[in-house]
């Protein structure tokens, strides 16, 4: 719409008059909302433009790729739900079978276990859906405490949809692997099958394994795994991790050819029939459906891979008319209905639920609640999923566990992002990432002048990683520091939670005596008073080999950690300081401390008992302070700009305040004037020698790069002084404005041990968030 015809509706609509054409589109788009079935997928990627937050988060799951959320996603996974619904309801004349209700349980099982994952870490995709088909179990007639679970009653909103409750059966296969599981056998597995059926009935459900992962060989393994359940031979499961990874592609929007061409070679024995079907359903004559006969020739059996070679030829013969592939594959005398609900589950994900004809979704007594439970799993494997009390009384993530057999593959998910919770988890990722990516990038000229950097780097000074080695992007001690503050701060939390620890301090004392370890001392002479207690160095983050690097730490922190291991000292408080050094590496480990608490005051002064343990100058406590209350306020999404101002009131009271507040006014106005030259910026603020230095200068570059991560590093390390510490203070800060997904690529790719850093980081969240995990050995609380 040009800017002329945006006037002209001003106008109209300045008149107040009503026009019949803007009435029925208005109409067509809220009949559309209320019933998902019958909008067509350009109306839903439009939707999703027009409701879509700039640059939503990209979640792990198969509603995505690279470039974000896939707009048309959502409706081709309405399309696949209703169309394998619609191919069964077709194939027995009229009747909700057995496949599609326990297709509904199986992602009603799925969205439990990714609410489960997103909250604490460690959902089991398979053993959820275990625990849907024993709910479906009982709605085929079955008492519920014959269904083997534990639980008292079966919970959730699907169980009492009465439509889904029938007696009715045409394969009793998933009936009797279930009923053997509920008598006490182990569930099925592909190394210890609890059937050997290879029938097709389960192929179905491997549909579903499409929204777990984006990864086509993590949804293969998945599908495969969901079928084995009940179907222990390789022709009753293997069809299912194919038909994912069909199913995978097309809500990623391929051609069908191609979609099925690819699932088709992924499995060796099977591929020769596969490849046949497809050859003969594109060389079928366009309008013209292959018969009963031309069904029968090609693979007349019940097995999971006849079934899955009919849906691939008739789907492919009959691409662009719904209901003829469906009354093709219905018409045979292999199994018609799980064929059915293939070439349905295909061609809806191909084209959306628009494609069904309008007679048969409303003559299904299921599609709305076919709608409500898409739509609940769209956004649950979306990016924004939902987080309240009344979703988790809905999905309830804490079912009472089944046994089952190790999987095929580890199908933990990477937290998905939300408006609240996990949109704050990735900002506390993004603030301990982006420090090390700042220090990685300025220790090289951490000791250089601003000419000496200009000489060996250009006119523009450092603007990316000083070639080293692989990786390019070293880490740093602070970094290493950091990583095992936050290491002791977890471990405090999991101790707090067992009635233990009220601060943080003792343990990240511990901590640092295991980094101490690092750098080339025993235990027993690093561990000092913890020796009594830990005999050896305990934890994961100490295992890391390559965390056993000596990278120049700081002599204060080497004294008075050596001091401790001897027993010379006790541990340093802002009380009773164990040294005066206002030097910079003692603030950086203070990051951690914006999880501990919720109270912006306990942050700041929790920042500072940490950085009391080595350092006792008031500016290094300050600063530590006031940069653990900054990232608090920027992960809960507070602008940085009022997050500063709210911490020179908190500054305020303290004794000895003067020098941090000025370097902090002093980086404000610099920021607020445009950019500074690296000269003016070592006149007004310091070269980043002290900590209040160091906090000025990242302050400053995050401020006058408002929120540029790659613009915001070089500001901060191309001046005369630690271009380490002052790199690593504006990437925090950086980091936790933009979060960690939105870090740009290639600083992470270089960085030592990113995938260190970044589980550290989720796992700090995951310990403080709503449901901490049973952390074992990794996370003690000593």
């Amino acid at each position: 719409m040009d800017e002329a015809e945006r006037a002209l509706l001003r106008a109209w609509r300045e008149s107040r008059r009503r026009d019949p054409v803007e009435q029925r589109l208005l109409d067509t788009w809220r009949q559309w909302r209320r019933h998902p079935a019958t909008r067509p997928l350009w109306a839903a990627a439009l939707q999703h433009r027009l409701t879509a937050e700039a640059e939503p988060p990209t979640p792990a799951t198969g509603l995505a790729n690279r470039r974000g959320p896939l707009p048309e996603a959502p409706a081709r996974l309405l399309g696949m739900l209703l169309g394998g619904a619609v191919g069964e309801f077709v194939a027995l004349d009229g009747r909700v079978g057995q496949r599609t209700a326990a297709v509904l349980f199986a992602l009603e099982g799925l969205i439990r276990a990714h609410t489960r994952a997103r909250s604490a870490g460690d959902g089991d995709p398979v053993g959820a859906v275990l625990r849907g088909l024993q709910r479906w179990l009982h709605t085929r007639g079955v008492p519920w405490a014959d269904c083997g679970s534990d639980a008292p009653r079966p919970n959730g909103w699907l169980v009492r949809e009465a439509t889904l409750h029938s007696t009715a059966t045409d394969e009793p296969t998933m009936l009797t692997a279930l009923a053997r599981v509920a008598a006490g056998h182990p569930a099925g597995s592909r190394q210890r099958p609890v059937t050997n059926s290879d029938t097709a009935t389960a192929v179905p459900l491997g549909a579903l394994a499409a929204l777990w992962s984006g990864d086509p060989g993590t949804v293969f393994a998945l599908g495969g795994d969901l079928a084995a359940l009940t179907h222990g031979h390789a022709h009753g499961h293997i069809p299912a991790g194919v038909l994912a990874t069909a199913v995978l592609s097309l809500l990623h929007g391929d051609r069908l050819r191609t979609s099925l061409q690819q699932a088709a070679t992924g499995w060796q024995s099977g591929r020769t029939a596969l490849l046949h079907a497809v050859r003969l359903g594109r060389l079928s004559p366009a309008g013209l459906r292959p018969g009963r006969a031309q069904l029968d020739a090609m693979r007349p059996g019940r097995s999971g891979l006849d079934a899955l070679a009919i849906a691939f030829r008739t789907a492919l013969a009959c691409e662009d008319d719904f209901a003829a592939a469906i009354r093709a594959a219905s018409d045979h005398s292999g199994d018609p209905a799980s064929s059915a609900v293939i070439c349905g589950q295909l061609l809806g994900a191909l084209h959306g639920p628009t494609a069904i004809p309008a007679r048969w979704r409303e003559q299904l007594p299921i599609t709305s609640l076919v709608e409500r439970i898409a739509e609940d799993a769209a956004a649950e494997f979306g990016p924004y999923p939902d987080e309240s009390d009344a979703w988790e009384q809905r999905y309830p993530p804490t079912d009472t566990a089944v046994p089952t057999a190790p999987s095929t593959a580890d199908y933990r998910t990477g937290l998905t992002a939300v408006p609240r919770l996990a949109a704050s988890r990735d900002r506390f990722v993004g603030a301990v990432v982006g420090c090390a990516v700042g220090e990685a990038l300025g220790m090289p000229v951490a000791a250089d002048s601003w000419d000496e950097i200009r000489s060996r780097h250009g006119a523009d000074g450092l603007t990316d990683y000083v070639p080293a080695g692989h990786p390019s992007g070293r880490l740093g001690s602070d970094t290493q520091l950091l990583l095992f503050s936050l290491e002791g701060t977890i471990r405090a939390n999991v101790s707090r939670r067992e009635g233990g620890a009220t601060s943080p301090t003792r343990h990240i004392q511990h901590a640092y005596q295991r980094w101490l370890h690092t750098q080339h001392l025993s235990w027993p002479r690093a561990a000092g008073e913890f020796l009594r207690g830990t005999p050896a160095p305990d934890g994961w983050l100490v295992g890391q080999r390559a965390l056993f690097q000596i990278r120049n730490p700081g002599r204060t922190m080497m004294r008075t950690l050596i001091a401790f291991a001897k027993g010379q000292q006790a541990m340093g408080t802002p009380e009773n300081p164990v040294s005066d050094s206002p030097d910079s590496s003692a603030i950086m480990r203070a990051v951690p401390a914006a999880l501990w608490s919720n109270d912006p005051a306990e942050v700041f002064q929790v920042g500072m008992d940490t950085a009391a343990l080595t350092h006792g100058h008031p500016s290094a406590l300050l600063s530590a302070g006031t940069l653990a209350f900054v990232v608090s306020r920027l992960v809960h999404g507070e602008p940085l700009g009022a997050a500063v101002d709210a911490a020179l009131d908190q500054l305020a009271p303290h004794n000895g305040h003067e020098d941090v507040t000025r370097r902090i006014t002093a980086a404000v106005r610099l920021a607020r004037d445009g950019s500074a030259a690296p000269e003016d910026l070592e006149r007004g603020i310091g070269t980043g020698a002290t900590a209040a230095e160091a906090l000025g200068i990242g302050l400053y570059a995050a401020l006058v790069c408002d929120g540029d991560f790659d613009a915001a590093l070089p500001v901060a390390v191309n001046h005369s002084g630690n271009s380490a510490i002052t790199g690593a203070v504006a990437g925090s800060l950086v980091g936790a404005v933009v979060g960690a997904a939105r870090i740009p690529e290639r600083w992470t790719l270089e960085l030592e041990l990113h995938e260190v850093i970044e589980r550290l980081a989720h796992d700090a969240v995951l310990e403080f968030g709503p449901r901490p995990p049973d952390w074992g050995d990794r996370y003690p609380p000593t």
